[in-house]
């Protein structure tokens, strides 16, 4: 059953469709924060312009003085009438000054003072904080513990919080007396709803104009698509569908030849109807070779990767395998280790019976390392020196192999019966991968190594 295939002008309108909603998405909210930044910058920029004026005219020495009596001294009545004309003539909610004392769902906040409007003085008097006044309930746990460590960082803070006065951010300013001890916190409440609208309706302005220019333009690009891209590789797509028939078991590479029509769009679909003809001329000419090309090439492969005397992978196929270990090593997806293997006395067998004797002696070794381990790769790295890549049902058993391998060569080392060469000698040396300590592959390389000389240096001392 063959898959339907989709026409492209109608996966380019609904990809451009697509592109044009995910980017009114991407851009209405990498617009809205950064605006709301924005805001509340201005806004932090504002509220601490104010906090600075007020606490500039502030006694904090007679204010201290005031909260540690309960009585309200002239300089007090002063500031009371400041910071009511600063409540009525400036662009906040409230301004005021206290102390947080803890987290208790009640008289968790102590009122020092606060700045009243005209409105508050004709219509709820009898509600006004004064001196030293507990806040009660007005003040949840969670918006007293915000009061509380910002007053606790000993500088300027910004939060938003909600209370039964309202939902604002807040500007926190410590207050210190001459010796610098904290007297108070003096606070500017900024209300949050004026931002929340502010923010909503730039939000929804861009998304406006984001969708109408983003319309537009899946309007232009479809038809302009259409003209220029889509119809004319229809056209070519149905040249080379015929193609595709007619040189199903076709012999006669002069056959390979596609009718391409005329394109003219002055782009690179009329340069792809160019390059498709030519590569119909030049396939002609490829296809006689093409067999023998990869016949060799395969061939070649094989042979640049295979040791020629043993059969095994060579030094330049191990490189490169140690190079996949390593990749692997950094994702910590294997379990492997590596067996150094190296021949006794090659040199002995080259020198007395020749080299064609010592190629002979080579193999007999090569065939014990591979028999033992039969499920991973074995490279010949030198000239008397294998290396074994230990893996899966072989990494499992790698210890009764080694043993299994080391008593082969004894066994055959020993063995009288056979011509020297025909024996087989080698000293073995495993190291194992280390997923938290080995960062390379020839980390492990050197210890199989190690491992190898000193099994060697005990063959030596059994001789």
């Amino acid at each position: 059953m063959t898959n339907r295939i989709k026409p492209l002008k109608r996966s380019v309108l609904v990809g451009t469709i697509s592109f044009i909603i995910i980017l009114c998405i991407v851009l209405s909210v990498v617009q809205y924060y950064g605006y709301r930044r924005m805001i509340y910058e201005r806004y932090e920029a504002y509220i601490e312009n104010v906090l600075n004026y007020a606490a500039s005219v502030i006694d904090t020495d007679d204010l201290a003085e005031c909260i540690r009596t309960g009585e309200m001294s002239e300089k007090y009545h002063e500031l009371q009438k400041f910071l009511d004309g600063i409540r009525d003539g400036m662009n906040i909610h409230f301004i005021y000054a206290i102390v947080p004392l803890n987290t208790e769902p009640r008289d968790n906040i102590k009122n020092v003072i606060a700045g009243v409007s005209e409105w508050e003085y004709e219509n709820i008097a009898d509600e006004l904080v004064y001196l030293n006044m507990l806040t009660g309930d007005s003040y949840s746990p969670e918006t007293a513990g915000k009061y509380l460590r910002a007053y606790n960082t000993g500088t300027l803070s910004f939060f938003e919080e909600v209370s039964e006065w309202g939902d604002d951010y807040t500007g926190l300013l410590p207050l210190y007396d001459s010796d610098g001890n904290k007297v108070c916190a003096l606070c500017v409440d900024v209300d949050v709803a004026s931002i929340r609208g502010e923010l909503l309706s730039s939000a929804l302005t861009m998304l406006v104009i984001i969708m109408v220019l983003g319309g537009g333009f899946a309007l232009f690009f479809y038809f302009w698509s259409a003209r220029n891209v889509t119809r004319p590789l229809e056209q070519l797509e149905s040249s080379v569908a015929d193609f595709a028939v007619s040189c199903q078991n076709q012999k006669d590479p002069q056959a390979l030849h596609i009718n391409v029509p005329e394109i003219r769009t002055n782009n690179e679909v009329e340069s792809l109807a160019a390059a498709v003809t030519k590569m119909s001329e030049a396939m002609q000419g490829y296809v006689k070779n093409i067999v023998y090309t990869e016949s060799e090439l395969a061939r070649m492969a094989v042979l640049a990767n295979k040791d020629a005397l043993t059969g095994v992978r060579n030094k330049n196929a191990y490189d490169a395998y140690a190079i996949e270990l390593q990749a692997k090593m950094r994702n910590r997806d294997i379990r492997f280790a590596v067996g150094m293997i190296d021949i006794n006395d090659l040199k002995g067998i080259n020198d007395t019976y020749g080299h064609e004797k010592g190629d002979i002696y080579i193999m007999e070794c090569c065939k014990i390392i591979c028999e033992t381990f039969e499920h991973s790769p074995v490279f010949r790295v030198g000239g008397d020196e294998f290396v074994v890549v230990i893996l899966g049902e072989d990494y499992d058993n790698r210890a009764a192999l080694v043993e299994k391998a080391s008593r082969e060569y004894e066994k055959k080392s020993g063995d009288k019966s056979l011509e020297p060469w025909e024996r087989a000698s080698a000293a073995i040396g495993v190291s194992e991968y280390n997923r938290n300590t080995d960062t390379a592959v020839d980390e492990i390389f050197d210890r199989a190594d190690k491992e190898m000389y000193a099994a060697k240096a005990k063959i030596k001392q059994g001789e």
